[in-house]
């Protein structure tokens, strides 16, 4: 979890699932973006002014900092998931296309340890949505899954091999969008958590004058 400090600090904080133990993991001044590692001994986030990826073990002692020199227009954006194996990591990125003249999405595949360039840069689906951050590996570490959104607002998942092989939507969804996704610990079942929001348009006159 995260929250704001008396300093207006906003730091990582961990608690136990019955609601106890609740200890400050980082001490910076914009940490964000938590995503704990399968193990559970590393919570990978951004901090500080440069959004620098970093991570940090569950008891707060031990804190790396991933990468000094990442490539360009990388690090600004947050770590979406770890891998199963917990040797690679997803992130997004938006790229200058100068045959174009426009920026074009790209998912980047890093490596933990080396965190200079990506291993492998991929061309997402065109509907890609990354809000609710559903970007993640499938369970076999084989493939990412991603939100995808329609022309009706709709969201779907699309399922991307890494292998370069075509990816595929896996979802059939006609309505809602997306808050969130996850895969159960045996990699069996996926849960999607879907929604919609609703709002009225209220029209006031001043009928004193």
């Amino acid at each position: 979890m995260r929250g704001h400090d008396n300093d207006q600090s906003l730091r990582l904080w961990q608690i136990d699932a019955d609601g106890s133990n609740l200890k400050r993991l980082t001490n910076g001044e914009s940490d964000a973006n938590p995503v704990c590692a399968p193990s559970g001994k590393w919570v990978y986030y951004n901090g500080g002014t440069n959004s620098l990826w970093t991570r940090v073990t569950l008891d707060g002692v031990t804190t790396e900092q991933l990468h000094p020199h990442v490539e360009t227009g990388w690090g600004v954006f947050p770590i979406a998931a770890i891998s199963p194996d917990e040797r690679r990591f997803i992130t997004y990125s938006t790229r200058a296309d100068a045959s174009t003249n426009t920026y074009v999405q790209k998912v980047g595949i890093f490596s933990s340890d080396s965190v200079e360039a990506p291993l492998q840069a991929l061309d997402p689906n065109p509907l890609l949505n990354v809000q609710g951050r559903t970007l993640r590996f499938t369970p076999d570490g084989q493939a990412v899954a991603y939100t995808i959104t329609g022309s009706n607002n709709e969201d779907n998942l699309w399922l991307q091999p890494l292998d370069g092989k075509p990816g595929r939507q896996i979802t059939s969804f006609h309505s809602d969008s997306f808050a969130g996704t996850g895969w159960s610990p045996d990699g069996k079942k996926l849960l999607i958590a879907r929604g919609h929001l609703e709002s009225d348009v209220i029209l006031l006159r001043d009928t004193s004058k």
